[in-house]
């Protein structure tokens, strides 16, 4: 289940924001909405058990008997081919059976099955019943047939079953009826009504096949007989008999074609050479023409005999240009050299030429050479086409006498088997087990029309308990205040039991140790918040009436004195203040009559806690948020921080009057006290969205009234009722028990 988010606004205070948090619901979370509404599902589930346990008594009883008929493949009791298109199993498989599924599901079959049923008087042997349905039981033979009436066609078609036995061809043909002597005998006449339709549409298909190839058989000796005289007249016209029939004509054919190959391949790669041979020829020319030296032709630039050459060359170069640094021109050795260089630049330019001329010659070569190919190639393609004139013809008149001969011989064969197959009538439909009277009916399914019930009902139940938990728009958890308010949760208190006439718990009468206990998380959240600075100046406000800000506000400031703390306690609801009434003071003079004028900034006074001043409302006034609004406001809180390590502000709802807003101004920080399982998201999220509007230092939000019951009903999914052995129950140490009851705020 997917829940929405409220952005959070960039200048919020809002605090840390957990990114773990998940915008999905976890398992356990569902277990937990289940159980918390578990007598819808416990409702949910009796009531689909009654209507299945209803559905069976009101269903009348129906009972299914079933023929079972083996499906196989042509029988081959003659020992021949197959049909003259073979199929095998699978194409059998797939495309047979289902054609005999939708025979038996047809319903002429269901009207001869009603007509059989009605002449119970019909001969048990005729010509058109088969030998293997001689042992059926007929309608006459079958229990109680003299009483049962024969059901009508459209009876028929409606309670018929057909079913494929999986992996096998087997195939179980059933009737449905209130009446099971009824149904065995309906199933065993569709069963025999299948059978005599099979071997009649077998009778009349192999008498039509016979026919059609006798006459198939006398057109196609007729083609025979012409297709061989046009081949013997062929023979005899162009003598082809030597060439085309014996073994020698087949060689010299043979050697003819194999010589077109040979002169193809030949021809090809001769051509492939002239290119070559072509590329280097246009090379040389075009170093001729532009008068380049010819040993930058790479056909010969590439010759190894010419490197060396050249590399001698170069070497004689250099070992004449140093001798010529210490010798003269006329000394022996240099005049040696230069005679050794002269030679080998002749011998170089000599291999130029000379390769120079190979290539030429080899281009001349190369083109004689495919010139010469290229008319071979075309005489041989003229010998190979007068060979093939007449082998094409004389081939296409054998080929269509030799295929007549085939065709005739097979149909000769095949008219044959039909004949001896219509003599013999064979079928490859069988009834393997005729249908019995049942002994149980099949419907009601007592047991799985209760399961549905069961199951359906579960299903409803959820999703019903989900589709609430959707439109269940209230914070019930302290991961709903962090996915939708973006605000931090500084503790939760769970809910307490009136006692003794108490609508509200308040620390030191007689509340469970599990309230103090998480009391004091709270209170330790708000020690350690880096929020409050020097100042502790705490306003404890709400999204609107009775989610217990006034109750809470006194319990922190309780447990606040508790740590040896100097603590006042404003009741700054000039409205509706209750502070006073909890710790049985009077209500002025107050915070009213200290704005007014009326009396001094030090009109608080002294609580039974020890550590612990109350400051009451005061005087009721009309102008409250303008005495809140006022700098007196300002400057009383500033003097009174001077005296007091905390100051707990108690304040309207954030929603019903401007006055938290003005309140907030001075506060070091802002408390929202939120109803678990009752305040509503979008409440929630406007408190907090007016509190971000004038800038107030939101600490958090504290959770309250959180059900803590231990048995899975618990809002805390990590709360186990293991923890109370921790909680010291002794908390009626604080107070004493004269205080009066606590009000509800």
């Amino acid at each position: 289940m997917r829940t929405t988010d409220r952005p959070a606004s960039p200048d919020s205070g809002a605090g840390v924001y957990d990114k773990s948090a998940t915008d999905f619901l976890h398992l356990r979370d569902y277990f937990r909405i289940v159980y918390r509404r578990r007598w819808i599902v416990i409702v949910m589930l009796a009531v689909g058990m009654l209507c299945g346990m209803l559905v069976n008594w009101m269903t009348k009883p129906v009972y299914e008997a079933q023929a079972t008929i083996q499906m196989d493949m042509d029988l081959n009791v003659l020992g021949v081919d197959r049909p003259l298109v073979p199929l095998d199993q699978r194409d059998w498989m797939r495309e047979f059976l289902p054609t005999q599924l939708g025979i038996l599901e047809s319903r002429n079959l269901a009207r001869l099955a009603h007509d059989d049923l009605t002449h119970t008087d019909r001969s048990k042997s005729d010509g058109s019943n088969l030998a293997s349905a001689s042992n059926a039981p007929s309608a006459s033979e079958s229990p109680n047939s003299g009483t049962t009436q024969a059901p009508a066609v459209d009876d028929i078609v409606k309670g018929r079953t057909v079913s494929l036995v999986k992996d096998s061809r087997l195939v179980n043909v059933g009737f449905r009826s209130t009446d099971p002597a009824l149904s065995a005998q309906v199933a065993n006449a569709l069963a025999r009504a299948y059978l005599q339709q099979n071997s009649e549409f077998r009778s009349r298909t192999t008498g039509d096949a016979s026919d059609w190839l006798s006459k198939q058989v006398g057109e196609l000796r007729k083609l025979v007989e012409e297709s061989e005289e046009a081949l013997q007249r062929y023979r005899t016209q162009h003598g082809a008999d030597a060439l085309m029939t014996d073994r020698l004509g087949t060689e010299q054919q043979n050697v003819v074609v194999q010589k077109l190959a040979a002169l193809q391949a030949a021809e090809t790669k001769a051509r492939t050479e002239t290119i070559e041979k072509t590329a280097q020829y246009n090379q040389l020319a075009a170093a001729k023409a532009n008068r380049e030296p010819l040993d930058t032709v790479p056909a010969i630039a590439s010759n190894p005999y010419i490197q060396g050459l050249k590399g001698e060359l170069a070497t004689q170069q250099r070992q004449l240009t140093q001798a010529s640094k210490e010798l003269g021109e006329r000394h022996p050795d240099i005049i040696k050299l230069k005679g050794a260089v002269e030679n080998a630049e002749r011998k170089l330019q000599t291999e130029i030429s000379n390769a120079a001329r190979a290539i030429e010659n080899d281009f001349d070569a190369a083109k004689s050479r495919e010139r010469q190919l290229v008319a071979d190639l075309a005489r041989q393609k003229l010998e190979v086409q007068s060979l093939n004139g007449k082998a094409v013809e004389y081939t296409a008149l054998e080929r269509e006498a030799t295929s007549n001969r085939e065709v005739l011989d097979r149909l000769l064969q095949r008219s044959r088997e039909t004949a001896l197959t219509r003599e013999l009538q064979p079928t490859n439909i069988r009834v393997l087990d005729w249908a019995d009277t049942p002994a149980f009916p099949i419907l009601p399914r007592k047991a799985r029309n209760v399961v549905i019930g069961l199951f359906g009902s579960g299903g409803l139940a959820l999703a019903l308990i989900l589709l609430l938990e959707a439109f269940n728009t209230r914070l019930t958890s302290p991961e709903d205040v962090r996915q939708h308010l973006r605000i931090r949760v500084l503790g939760v208190v769970p809910r307490v039991k009136p006692q003794n006439g108490r609508a509200s718990p308040l620390l030191g009468n007689e509340v469970p140790g599990q309230f103090a206990e998480m009391l004091r998380g709270v209170r330790t959240n708000l020690v350690l918040a880096p929020e409050l600075g020097a100042g502790h100046t705490l306003l404890v406000t709400s999204s609107e009436p009775s989610e217990g800000k006034t109750t809470s506000a006194a319990n922190i400031a309780v447990s606040l004195a508790r740590l040896r703390q100097r603590v006042l306690l404003i009741d700054a609801d000039l409205r509706k203040p209750r502070l006073h009434e909890m710790f049985g003071e009077d209500q002025k003079p107050g915070l009213a009559d200290v704005l007014s004028g009326k009396t001094s900034s030090r009109d608080f006074r002294k609580t039974k806690v020890s550590g612990l001043w109350l400051m009451p409302a005061g005087t009721p006034m009309r102008n409250p948020a303008d005495l809140l609004g006022s700098p007196r406001f300002t400057k009383l809180i500033e003097e009174l921080r001077a005296h007091f390590d905390w100051i707990v502000l108690d304040s309207p709802p954030v929603l019903a009057v401007a006055d938290p807003c003005m309140i907030a101004r001075v506060a070091s920080g802002v408390l929202l006290v939120l109803d678990c399982g009752r305040t509503s998201r979008d409440v929630a999220a406007a408190a907090v969205q007016r509190l971000e509007a004038v800038s107030a230092p939101i600490l958090g939000a504290m959770l309250n009234r959180v059900v803590l019951d231990g048995r899975g009903e618990s809002y805390l999914p990590y709360y186990h009722r293991s923890y109370q052995a921790y909680y010291p129950q002794d908390e009626n140490n604080l107070l004493p028990s004269e205080l009066p009851p606590a009000v509800s705020e």
